[in-house]
């Protein structure tokens, strides 16, 4: 039994088995905590000698009533059969996030995906009118000329909006339609990039005290590099740069995490959690510089990669031993957000102190 957050390390559930909820986010409802994510369990990336033939195993559900202690509550969305299904296991299947409509009373989920080679990426929408499924898969959202890459879905008064990545180019921000499962002709770019490692991605949103906030991650693949916040002053206009949140992060690699989510504590008033994955755990510690390997593969005027460098070199992207970093937001006394390293740390704690 847990009783605190313990970041970077193994995490299991109530069964004694490693947590499968990645690039996840949290929702709290009557009383519980839903934590759900992609089930990574047996995606070994190369580490058995050859690759991995599938991506993912569907989303996975867990619940709690403290954030500590997780009881699976099984996959509740995958297609084994069709092939053609965003959800079928060997096709690609990113970041669910799920959003409950007060208006239809059902859970909506959106995912970014794409087939499995790695062609052209689009969202895959479905409902349930229970957290737990089953749900109904809707037919395909093209956001065209726009392609889906890593994304969130925000709610703010009557309206909803998907902040999601042109993949290799921008941000993008689209207003969603009433019931959450479509795309409006309301749309906007913003942090357009030349190419990655520049391009942001892995957007997370959240709101305090009337301003809106941005964290993002670099596009490095599964490496981790330094996030970026930015101040939203409206959806649709100006967004700010604040910079890098991580204090202390002398790597200047988000703490050896990507942030996915952030989560506002429905008890303890004013505790953000900013919800990361440790997506591989066998780099060395001479990691060379990341985003230099990726301009380098990116961008045409860069000098070329090292001859006979091979990514797969520093490691095996064996994900399905991803591990998991939650850290609570701190704020200056501006109100600006950032992050430090805590080793272990606990809700109640972090109530105290505040």
């Amino acid at each position: 039994m847990y009783h605190s957050f313990r970041p970077g390390k193994t995490w299991y559930d109530t069964q004694g088995k490693r947590i499968q909820a990645h690039g996840g986010s949290l929702l709290y409802a009557d009383g519980i905590y839903y934590w759900y994510g992609e089930n990574k369990e047996g995606i070994t990336g190369t580490a058995t000698g050859e690759r991995c033939p599938h991506w993912h195993h569907g989303v996975r559900l867990y619940s709690s009533v403290d954030l500590y202690n997780w009881r699976d509550e099984g996959v509740i969305m995958i297609d084994r059969e069709d092939p053609h299904s965003p959800f079928y296991p060997a096709n690609i299947m990113d970041r669910p996030h799920i959003l409950y409509n007060r208006r239809t009373g059902r859970y909506v989920m959106w995912a970014k995906c794409s087939r499995k080679d790695f062609g052209a990426c689009f969202f895959a929408v479905c409902f349930a009118s229970d957290i737990r499924g089953p749900y109904t898969l809707l037919p395909e959202v093209d956001c065209a000329p726009y392609h889906a890459g890593d994304f969130d879905l925000v709610e703010h008064g009557d309206k909803a909006y998907v902040i999601y990545e042109n993949p290799h180019s921008e941000m993008i921000c689209q207003t969603l339609t009433d019931d959450y499962t479509g795309l409006t002709d309301e749309v906007s770019s913003h942090i357009p990039e030349k190419c990655p490692p520049f391009v942001r991605e892995a957007p997370a949103y959240f709101e305090r005290g009337g301003r809106k906030f941005l964290l993002t991650s670099g596009t490095t693949g599964y490496y981790p590099n330094a996030s970026r916040l930015y101040e939203i002053t409206d959806f649709h206009g100006e967004w700010i740069d604040l910079g890098d949140p991580c204090e202390g992060d002398a790597a200047k690699n988000s703490f050896h995490a990507q942030f996915s989510s952030v989560f506002r504590h429905p008890r303890i008033e004013d505790l953000y959690l900013a919800l990361g994955d440790r997506w591989l755990t066998d780099l060395p510690l001479d990691l060379p510089d990341m985003n230099d390997l990726f301009q380098r593969m990116f961008d045409p005027d860069a000098a070329p990669l090292p001859e006979n460098f091979s990514f797969s070199d520093l490691s095996d992207e064996n994900t399905g031993e991803a591990e998991y970093v939650w850290l609570p937001i701190l704020f200056r006394e501006d109100g600006t957000p950032y992050l430090k390293w805590r080793r272990s740390w606990t809700a109640e704690d972090f109530c105290k102190r505040r």
